[in-house]
């Protein structure tokens, strides 16, 4: 975790979807078209819609142009219907533990906790986007949302799913995001080139996926 922590103004138990929804879509001023809304959950942090795009695709391609020699997998986007906005929504999320894995500290430009659950993080925009507008960025966010496939919900016991919990509101952390989360592990560890790392780097990836894994049982 970087350096800048610091106390938080004050406590809130989470965000509604409706909430979160109001938060990306504050968008328009030239100012906030850098910023990540970071949500906790737990050990995790959950980027949202615009802020996820900001993680998974303009800091993933931005570092690997800088550092065109090592390897990174981008966080896994998972993107679900929600009853209580009866729309889709997408997140990428990632362990506290790697947080500077996916938010650089040299692409960090401002650190401003807003509460016990959420931090805002400004990010330099790379030079590469090009000429950027509001416009510009928000098509680019929207292709790149509408290229994930949609995830479908598992009935629970009683018939349930994670689609009627969020009903009450808040979006569906706990058991559904333990699920993507596992899934994510999945899809890096099949996306692992294995005949291009050396013995000692498959050790290390397998011991970090194994922690990631435990992490989620």
């Amino acid at each position: 975790m970087t350096e800048q922590k610091q106390s938080l103004p004050e406590e809130k138990k989470g965000y509604s979807y409706p909430e979160i929804q109001a938060i990306e879509a504050d968008r328009k001023e030239e100012q906030k078209w850098n910023v990540i809304h970071l949500l906790r959950d737990g050990n995790y942090w959950h980027a949202n819609e615009w802020s996820g795009w900001l993680v998974a695709v303009v800091i993933q391609n931005e570092m690997k142009r800088r550092q065109p020699d090592v390897e990174r997998v981008p966080p896994t986007p998972v993107k679900k219907f929600a009853k209580n906005i009866n729309g889709e929504y997408i997140f990428v999320g990632f362990q506290e533990k790697s947080f500077d894995k996916y938010i650089p500290k040299e692409m960090q430009m401002s650190w401003a906790p807003v509460d016990n659950t959420r931090i805002d993080v400004g990010i330099e925009l790379p030079a590469e986007l090009g000429e950027v507008s509001y416009e510009r960025l928000q098509e680019m966010y929207m292709k790149w949302k509408a290229a994930v496939p949609l995830q479908k919900e598992k009935k629970e016991k009683g018939g349930k799913s994670g689609d009627d919990r969020q009903d009450a509101g808040l979006l569906p952390f706990g058991d559904d995001r333990r699920t993507a989360g596992i899934m994510a592990i999945v899809t890096r560890l099949l996306s692992f080139p294995l005949h291009k790392r050396t013995p000692q780097q498959a050790v290390e990836f397998i011991g970090d996926m194994q922690q990631e894994l435990i992490s989620h049982l």
